[in-house]
């Protein structure tokens, strides 16, 4: 009984479509989410409108000085 070592070559895959297409169903997804919420829901949108700015565009204030290797 012989024994055939065979060497299989996996060649990967271009995912570059594939993954584009997924990126723009999320994004459109996201986009009728707020649309619909913007339109459908509007005390709610003023709610999440006020949360978004008080806490995901709040400004960075940097108060530490450093002082770093200087040559």
């Amino acid at each position: 009984m012989e024994k055939d070592n065979e060497i299989i070559e996996i060649k990967p895959k271009n995912m570059f479509a594939a993954i584009s297409i997924t990126q723009i169903i999320c994004v459109v997804v996201i986009l009728l989410a707020v649309l619909v919420i913007k339109l459908g829901f509007k005390p709610s949108f003023i709610k999440l409108q006020d949360w978004c700015k008080n806490n995901i565009l709040e400004p960075t204030h940097i108060t530490a000085v450093f002082d770093g290797e200087q040559q």
